[in-house]
């Protein structure tokens, strides 16, 4: 993507605008494709397209990138503070996407077919020329497909639209070049004056993403977090998705939530009868909303709140018990509340790893999961990562969580047909958020090794692949959350070590160059590509 001043809305000097027309750090002829999961790693072979000065606006914007792909128009603002890009914010996207001045929304130099208001999470599209922001089509998030991540608060937001969004029959996307402004009520504007011009397609498209569902290995140990969204495995209407999703996923644990109106005794019954197993084979736990099955045995299970803690015995698979903590927080606007549950979590882990628990070893594996509802401060993932208890008066000091002392490990699992990291979605016409990583499966990466990860969402998934699973397009609409499904084994090989004889060496290297630009078992970091971050994961891991 091309991005200059635009000329036909600016005589702003290209200081005044702060635009890099090359980029101010290292860029690379083939960046690799973005993926929008709140990691950002992507981006640093991007361009900076704009700079703004610090201190000239309470929402402080300070930098700019963009990109696209065929699908996907996607953006990376930095601001001076952290802010929630989804709730209490007056930052507004303007977008002229017919690289016409005259046409849409006559507002800041631009004619805008878009504005989008991110903190009320909606906009107006405006097909026709007007000086009225309140003219135009009223619209939320859904008719532009948009992407946002993270869903907490962060000083940066990395974001995409649809570039096949269509509103109302009109397309947004009209041209293949076009201008933007971003501004903020507070003060803010980027760039300080005229527009930011951009040109699409003019790198290659990304390879798409489209990995398997089934395991690396037979013997990897396969959970799966989900949300059935109020007991709809129950349901007329969406039981067969149900069925046909945890028959392609083929589960050893499933951790549940919100199955409020049956007993763990009968959702085993349900789903294990949907595998054709044997439900005697299979073992269950549960309290309130939260429900876990495993074929393993439960050997122990604690009530914390309204979550539920199990340790179920794997020592056959992973030489160790694994410590699952199957959660559900309370949702949206109860930051309290959620820092509360999760801080009750790490006090248990913390007796844990202090050898306190009479039931539960101090070297167990462990596994945070579930619907965390993610939407407000980042402090509750950062809690989940490194054991930081907020509350100490109630719950004591924090807890170094791993085996080892280290933190956890957060895995971000992408969906299995594209680079998108969400686990909520909601299509239905008054749905407030749009998608985001709202489930989590955090994991003790000292003593675990990663096999496949990645959240089931057959929306994205090709003809192909799903009729390899006998899954249809909308089975993931069985429910606004998605199946997060994680694959573990014991510790075998270093990561890098791609032939696996033992050590990260030449071997390893020379496959992973032969590899280059495909994706295969050379891909490290799994974002469907391999490139430059795995070779640089490799090299990191040099001699291991």
């Amino acid at each position: 993507m091309r991005t200059t001043n635009h000329p036909k809305r600016s005589t702003a000097t290209a200081s005044a605008c702060s635009l890099a027309l090359v980029a101010t750090a290292a860029v690379v002829a083939d960046p690799p494709p973005i993926t929008v999961d709140g990691s950002f790693d992507d981006w640093e072979e991007r361009a900076i397209t704009a700079t703004d000065p610090t201190g000239d606006g309470e929402l402080d914007l300070v930098e700019l990138r963009l990109a696209d792909e065929p699908d996907w128009f996607q953006m990376l603002i930095i601001a001076s503070s952290d802010f929630d890009l989804s709730d209490d914010n007056d930052l507004v996207l303007l977008l002229d996407t017919d690289d016409d001045p005259g046409t849409g929304l006559q507002t800041e130099g631009i004619g805008a077919e878009l504005r989008f208001v991110f903190g009320a999470r909606s906009g107006r599209f405006y097909p026709e020329s007007t000086t009225d922001q309140s003219d135009g089509i009223a619209l939320n998030h859904l008719p532009l497909s948009l992407q946002g991540a993270p869903t907490v608060t962060s000083n940066r937001f990395e974001i995409a639209l649809a570039r096949g969004a269509t509103i109302e029959g009109n397309d947004l996307f009209l041209e293949s070049q076009g201008a933007l402004v971003l501004r903020s009520g507070s003060g803010d504007r980027l760039p300080d004056s005229g527009a930011i011009s951009y040109r699409l397609d003019l790198e290659p498209a990304p390879p798409a993403r489209d990995v398997p569902i089934e395991r690396e290995r037979a013997d990897d140990l396969r959970l799966v977090s989900w949300n059935v969204r109020v007991d709809s495995p129950w349901s007329n209407g969406q039981a067969n998705r149900f069925r046909r999703l945890v028959r392609a996923i083929e589960p050893d644990i499933l951790n549940f939530q919100e199955i409020y109106d049956h007993t763990p005794a009968e959702t085993r019954q349900r789903f294990i009868g949907w595998l054709g197993e044997n439900t005697n084979d299979w073992y269950a736990a549960g309290n309130a909303d939260c429900i876990t099955l495993s074929r393993f045995p439960i050997l122990y299970a604690e009530a914390l709140d309204t979550n539920l803690a199990v340790l179920i015995e794997t020592d056959p698979l992973l030489d160790r018990a694994l410590l699952i903590i199957n959660a559900h927080p309370p949702c949206c606007t109860n930051d309290d509340g959620r820092q509360e549950e999760i801080d009750q979590m790490l006090a248990l882990l913390r007796r844990v790893r202090a050898g306190e628990h009479p039931d539960i070893p101090a070297d167990v594996a462990v596994q945070l999961t579930g619907d965390m509802n993610l939407v407000g401060f980042a402090q509750q993932l950062d809690s989940l990562i490194t054991g930081d208890i907020v509350d100490e008066d109630t719950w004591g000091p924090d807890v170094a969580p791993d085996v080892d002392g280290s933190a956890l490990l957060d895995i971000r699992p992408l969906l299995s047909g594209a680079r998108l990291s969400y686990t909520y979605r909601n299509d239905g016409s008054f749905s407030g958020y749009w998608p985001g990583r709202l489930d989590v499966s955090i994991i003790s990466d000292s003593v675990l090794e990663l096999g496949r990860q990645l959240v089931l969402e057959t929306r994205f998934m090709t003809e192909r692949r799903l009729a390899e699973y006998e899954l249809q397009a909308n089975d993931s609409a069985s429910s606004d959350h998605l199946p997060v499904v994680t694959d573990l084994r014991r510790p075998t090989t270093s990561t890098g070590d791609i032939n696996e004889d033992g050590i990260v060496n030449g071997l390893d290297l020379a496959i992973l160059l032969s590899s280059w630009g495909t994706s295969n078992e050379s891909d490290l970091n799994e974002d469907g590509i391999v490139n430059g971050q795995d070779l640089s994961i490799l090299l990191s891991r040099w001699g291991t």
